[in-house]
C-alpha cells in the first residue's frame, strides 16, 4: 500500500512541474500545443545577437498591449548555418531549433532572427506549431522585414501573427467564431495601409507578409474573402523576384514567370520560396471563387516554379509532396475554367505521385489533403474528357480523407471532404436512381454541415443544408405521389456520363 500512495505521489509531483522537492527547470510543455482554450498563451522573445541587443526589450515593450500574450525573453540566439547544402534546409533547421527552444520555455510561439548591418532593419522570423505544420512546410523560410525604428504598425503585424496561431490552436467551437471575427477586424482595419508603397516603403514589407499570413489562415477555416486583396498586396513583390516591373498585371505575369524562372540557373533562395509559396495558396483559394482564368493559370506557373525548384533536392520530401499537391489543385481549378482536359490529367499526374509519396501516418492531414484534391481531379477529368464518372473509384479517396483527417481537430477540412463524399453520393444516388443513397447522401451532407458551422465556416454550411434540400426534392421524385419506390440500379455498376 505504501507503494501504491509513493507513486500516487510522484504523479501528483510530476503534474505540478515539482519533483523531489525541487520546481522543474524545464516543466513540459506539450500542454500549451494543444488548444489554447483557458490556456495562457506566452510568446517568447530570443535574443538579436550584438547588434540587437536593445531590440528584444523594445518588441517585448510594443507588445505589452495584448492581454492574451504574456512575453518572455529567451536567452538564446537561432543562428543559421550557412554549411548546409541546400539554404532552404538551413532555415528549416533553424525554425526547428527556435521551436524546441520555445517548449523548453512554455512558449506558444517564438519571435526570432537578427538586425541588418548599419541597424536599419529587423529581420523578424516567426516559430509556432503551425509553422511546424507539415502542410506549411514551404512557410518555415518566411522573414518579415521591418524598418528600424519600428513604427506603429509592427505592432499591428505582429498582432495579425500572434491571433493567427491563436485561431489555429483553437478548439471550442464558440471559441473559434469569435476569433475568425476578431481577426477578419483587424485584417479590416489595416486593408488600405498594406496597399499603400509609401507605407510599405517607410514600415517594411513585413506588413504585408503578416496582412497575407492571417488571409491565409482564414481561408484555411472557410473564408476566402480576404485571398484576393492580400495576393494583389503581394504581386509588386512576386514581380521584382522575377526582376518583372512591379506594375504588371496578373496576365503579364503569367506569360512572364514561365521565361523568367527558365532564364534563372540559380535556384529559388528560401525568402523566395516562402513567398512564392503564401502567394500560391492564396491563388489557389483566390481561384476557387473566381471565374477569370488568369488567377489559376497563374497559380499553375507559380506551383510548376517551386516543383522543379524540390524535384530533385535530397531530404526535402514533404516540400516536394506540397508542391505537387498545390500544382495538382491548381491544374484541377484551371481545367474546370478553360475546359481544358490535358490539365485535368496533369493534376491527376501530380496528385497520384504525391499520394504515394506520402506517409499517412507520419504527415496525416498533408495526406488526407492530398487525396481529397485527387478525388476532386478524378471528378474533373472524368467531366471534362467524356469518360464518364466512376463513383466507386471517386468515393474511396474522400473515404480516405476522412478516416485520416480527424473531425475534431481538423474542422474544415473534414467538413469540406465529407461535403465532397455527399455531393458524389447524391450524384451516384440520382443517377442509379437509388433511394438508398439518397438518404446516406443526406445524413453526409448534415454531417458536412454540422462541423463546418463549428468552423465557422457559415457560408459552406449553408450550401450543405442547400444539397439536403436538393437530396429531398429529388426522393420525392423518385418515390412519386403515390409512395412506389423507383427500379434501384446495382451500386456495383459504373456510371457514364
Amino acid at each position: 500500500m505504501g507503494g501504491l500512495w509513493s507513486i500516487l505521489g510522484l504523479v501528483f509531483k510530476s503534474i505540478l512541474g515539482v519533483a523531489g522537492g525541487r520546481t522543474a527547470s524545464n516543466a513540459p510543455a506539450e500542454y500549451l500545443t494543444g488548444s489554447a482554450g483557458g490556456q495562457s498563451c506566452v510568446c517568447g522573445i530570443a535574443g538579436f545577437g550584438s547588434d540587437g541587443q536593445d531590440i528584444a526589450t523594445t518588441i517585448k515593450d510594443r507588445l505589452a498591449d495584448f492581454s492574451r500574450y504574456e512575453f518572455s525573453s529567451i536567452p538564446q540566439n537561432i543562428i543559421i548555418s550557412a554549411d548546409a547544402v541546400d539554404p532552404f534546409l538551413a532555415i528549416q533547421d533553424a525554425q526547428n531549433l527556435a521551436w524546441n527552444a520555445a517548449l523548453r520555455q512554455n512558449c506558444t510561439a517564438l519571435l526570432w532572427g537578427d538586425v541588418a548591418s548599419d541597424k536599419s532593419r529587423l529581420d523578424l522570423r516567426f516559430a509556432s506549431k503551425q509553422v511546424a505544420f507539415a502542410p506549411h512546410a514551404l512557410f518555415l523560410a518566411q522573414q518579415y522585414r521591418f524598418t528600424l525604428p519600428l513604427a506603429e504598425d509592427f505592432t499591428q503585424s505582429i498582432g495579425l501573427l500572434l491571433q493567427t496561431e491563436n485561431l489555429y490552436r483553437a478548439d471550442d467551437p464558440v471559441q473559434r467564431i469569435e476569433r475568425l471575427s476578431e481577426l477578419a477586424k483587424s485584417l479590416e482595419n489595416q486593408q488600405d495601409r498594406i496597399l499603400n508603397r509609401d507605407v510599405i516603403g517607410e514600415c517594411g514589407d513585413g506588413i504585408v507578409f503578416c496582412f497575407a499570413t492571417a488571409a491565409l489562415a482564414l481561408a484555411e477555416n472557410g473564408h476566402r474573402g480576404w485571398c484576393q486583396l492580400a495576393s494583389d498586396a503581394l504581386e509588386p513583390m512576386v514581380a521584382s523576384c522575377f526582376g518583372i516591373d512591379k506594375n504588371v498585371d496578373r496576365d503579364g505575369l503569367a506569360r512572364m514567370i514561365p521565361v523568367a524562372g527558365a532564364n534563372s540557373r540559380e535556384p529559388l533562395l528560401p525568402d523566395q520560396i516562402a513567398l512564392l509559396a503564401l502567394y500560391g495558396h492564396l491563388l489557389n483559394w483566390a481561384a476557387l471563387g473566381s471565374a477569370a482564368s488568369r488567377v489559376s493559370m497563374l497559380a499553375v506557373e507559380i506551383w510548376r516554379l517551386l516543383y522543379h525548384r524540390f524535384e530533385y533536392v535530397a531530404g526535402a520530401r514533404v516540400a516536394k509532396i506540397i508542391c505537387q499537391l498545390r500544382l495538382g489543385e491548381a491544374c484541377c481549378v484551371c481545367a474546370r475554367e478553360a475546359q481544358n482536359p490535358d490539365l485535368a490529367a496533369e493534376a491527376l499526374h501530380h496528385l497520384r505521385h504525391a499520394l504515394s509519396d506520402n506517409d499517412r501516418k507520419a504527415y496525416p492531414v498533408l495526406y488526407a489533403l492530398t487525396a481529397y484534391h485527387l478525388g476532386d481531379a478524378l471528378i474533373a477529368h472524368g467531366e471534362l474528357s467524356g469518360t464518364g464518372l466512376l463513383y466507386d473509384s471517386i468515393l474511396p479517396f474522400f473515404q480516405a480523407t476522412l478516416k485520416v483527417c480527424s473531425r475534431t481537430e481538423n474542422l474544415y477540412l473534414w467538413g469540406r471532404a465529407m461535403f465532397a463524399l455527399a455531393t458524389v453520393q447524391a450524384m451516384q444516388g440520382r443517377d442509379d436512381g437509388d433511394v438508398g443513397i439518397l438518404r446516406t447522401a443526406k445524413m453526409n451532407f448534415i454531417q458536412a454541415q454540422q462541423n463546418l458551422e463549428q468552423a465557422g465556416a457559415r457560408s459552406a454550411a449553408r450550401t450543405a443544408m442547400g444539397g439536403q434540400m436538393r437530396i429531398d426534392a429529388q426522393i420525392a421524385e423518385l418515390l412519386g405521389s403515390d409512395g412506389d419506390a423507383a427500379p434501384v440500379k446495382s451500386l456495383q455498376q459504373p456510371v457514364k456520363a
